[in-house]
């Protein structure tokens, strides 16, 4: 991609989560629950699969 159109959406992005951050406070506790949740059942999957 255009280094232009990555930078456009980068901006687009961080605005988004700065709008979603004080309309809905509570939004990321759970966004972080979901990555944290996430990122345990890859880790063990990655660990099982090498077995």
């Amino acid at each position: 991609m255009n280094d232009t159109i990555v930078g456009i959406l980068y901006i687009i992005v961080a605005l988004l989560i700065v709008v979603v951050k004080y309309a809905i406070p509570q939004f990321f506790d759970i966004l972080i629950w979901l990555i944290a949740i996430g990122l345990a059942a890859t880790g063990v999957y990655f660990i099982m699969k090498n077995r």
